[in-house]
């Protein structure tokens, strides 16, 4: 069985690589050092690494990268900007607007010396 997990033509994997990836996460990026480092806690830790990966992939959903893989993406920004600049000029945060309030204080350091 093949999958193609970076959706890209002819990048065709088959299914124990993903498995092999996955083991890969769970074992040497989150395994742990010294004590941490035993069967029983990564065990105990797995279904965590895949709540972590998941979250992950939500994040990159949430900032429109949709390359859910450990490659890296093509350093094409045009999506990433222009889903930045509909936000900017929905809120138009550089624009003065009377009555409008901020949750935080930035303090003037300049006049401080």
């Amino acid at each position: 069985i093949l999958i193609n997990p970076t959706s890209r033509p002819m990048k065709w994997r088959a299914v124990d690589w993903c498995v092999e990836l996955n083991n890969l996460f769970t074992k040497v990026k989150n395994g742990g050092k010294n004590s941490n480092r035993s069967v029983e806690r990564i065990i105990l830790e797995s279904p965590l690494v895949q709540v972590y990966r998941n979250l992950q992939g939500l994040v990159q959903q949430t900032f429109a990268h949709t390359h859910l893989t450990t490659n890296h993406a093509a350093p094409n920004m045009q999506k990433t900007f222009a889903k930045l600049q509909g936000r900017l000029a929905l809120n138009s945060p550089h624009t003065i607007i009377a009555g409008r309030k901020t949750q935080y204080q930035i303090d003037d350091l300049s006049e401080k010396g």
